[in-house]
């Protein structure tokens, strides 16, 4: 038998068997050996001057060096393709390149490409995975490698119906499949569950660590679901104890919040009635008698807009909101039955030499109804009293005195309605005194005072 040293280009997917060449089943006639290589011919080429075949590589490779008959050495040495030559020795029968792996196949050397190339062929050749995973294996084993060996083979998850590639579906998808079984993180007695029960589970975990009962009072302690009641057993005497902490901070809070509130109304009251001294200037035309402060000077405030006042000398007088208070006017009142109008001020924060270290006060000298009767300038003394709340003594008093220096009119009295007459303490009481405490005396408490104003002379 004689050997091919070619073969016929195949299709990529086929790996060469053999790249020695073919074995024949009979040995080729002579004219259809190369005289140059001494092999059955590839593509060949017949010479015009001594009639030997030639392949055509071979009779390229001689030209090189040469331009004679490489047989017969003529000099006007010309070959042209064997077509008839061709179509012989393709039809010589050849066996098949993987004999030696157990193929029987033999036939025409035309017909092998289709026995090794064809998906249906010989079972002997080596291919490459249909699935692209780069597996070299023997035809005869391909199917059964792509639909259970190989890595890239379509598969469906076990616990869904998820299909994919196998390296998917047991990589990535297998990290996020909602129904893959996983154990408990809190490694409880309960068998695997699917990942998407798994947050209904540690509801009901007993393993499960979970706050306190008592967090939203200020117990920190974390438990297992477990242990939860009897941790609320043991620990019962604190936890009453920071409720009743927490319910005192929550009724602060209201009662800080619920005085807010009020200041909030009150200022509202008050620039609502501001509007309706406005409107009544408006329509009463500039005679109108409302009372109002200085709006040159500072601070600028209506001590009142009432037009009816009803308290007489000594009044009591409740400033709420304290804290929040940065100035305060009270209510108008008269010194006596039918006498001058007035009003108390109160600055927390203090003025003058007293800011900042003192409670400042006001007794302010207003326009009012009786002016007219009154004797003017106005002269006497009057008691500003800040009243102990837990004892009828120790109140802190301080006297006010009209009686000299007043800035009235030509008459001696008020002349201008929208103007306050004043007389400053700014020293009435120091912040450190206010705010002291002790058992027989406080003056600050709940955050209000009471404040007395009384006629001496």
């Amino acid at each position: 038998m004689s050997k091919c040293r070619g073969r016929p280009t195949l299709r990529k997917d086929v790996i060469v068997s053999s790249p020695r060449g073919y074995q024949f089943v009979d040995a080729p006639h002579e004219r259809y050996i190369c005289k140059v290589c001494i092999h059955p011919c590839q593509d060949p080429y017949l010479s015009g001057c001594c009639g030997h075949n030639f392949c055509k590589s071979c009779l390229d490779d001689v030209k090189k060096t040469s331009t004679t008959c490489p047989v017969c050495q003529n000099e006007n040495f010309t070959a042209f393709a064997n077509k008839q030559a061709d179509r012989e020795f393709r039809s010589l029968h050849v066996m098949c390149t993987n004999k030696g792996r157990g193929c029987e196949w033999q036939g025409e050397l035309n017909d092998i490409n289709s026995h090794l190339g064809n998906s249906d062929g010989c079972h002997f050749e080596n291919v490459k995975c249909s699935n692209e995973c780069g597996k070299v294996l023997q035809r005869r084993y391909l199917t059964n490698h792509v639909e259970t060996g190989c890595p890239h083979r379509t598969v469906k998850c076990r616990f869904c119906d998820n299909v994919g590639g196998r390296r998917f579906v047991e990589g990535e998808h297998k990290k996020d499949c909602l129904k893959l079984p996983i154990l408990c993180p809190n490694k409880c007695q309960a068998r695997k569950i699917a990942r998407d029960e798994m947050e209904a589970h540690r509801k009901e975990c007993p393993l499960e660590v979970v706050q306190c009962e008592y967090h939203n009072v200020g117990c920190e302690e974390k438990v297992t679901r477990k242990r939860k009641r009897e941790h609320e057993k043991e620990k019962m005497e604190e936890h009453l104890l920071m409720t009743k902490h927490k319910l005192a901070e929550e009724a602060e809070f209201s009662r800080v919040k619920l005085a807010s509130s009020e200041a909030k109304l009150a200022a509202t009251e008050t620039r609502l009635c501001n509007v309706e001294v406005i409107l009544h200037r408006l329509i009463n035309g500039p005679g109108y008698s409302a009372v109002q402060t200085d709006s040159t000077q500072w601070p600028f405030h209506l001590p009142s807009t009432a037009t009816t006042v009803t308290k007489i000398c000594p009044v009591i007088m409740k400033m709420s909101s304290f804290a929040e208070k940065v100035y305060w006017d009270s209510e108008p009142f008269f010194s006596h039955n039918i006498g001058y109008k007035m009003s108390l001020s109160v600055l927390p924060p203090g003025v003058g030499d007293g800011k900042g270290t003192h409670m400042s006060v006001y007794l302010n000298l207003m326009k009012g109804p009786h002016d007219d009767e009154l004797t003017w300038p106005m002269r006497g003394k009057f008691e500003v009293r800040l009243l102990n709340q837990i004892s009828d003594c120790e109140h802190h008093c301080v006297t006010v005195n009209f009686c000299s220096n007043i800035p009235c009119g030509a008459a001696g009295k008020v002349i201008d309605s929208g103007k306050a007459l004043r007389r400053e303490k700014s020293k009435f009481i120091s912040s450190e005194n206010l705010h002291k405490v002790t058992p027989t005396c406080q003056y600050l408490k709940d955050d209000c005072i009471f404040l007395q104003v009384s006629k001496l002379l």
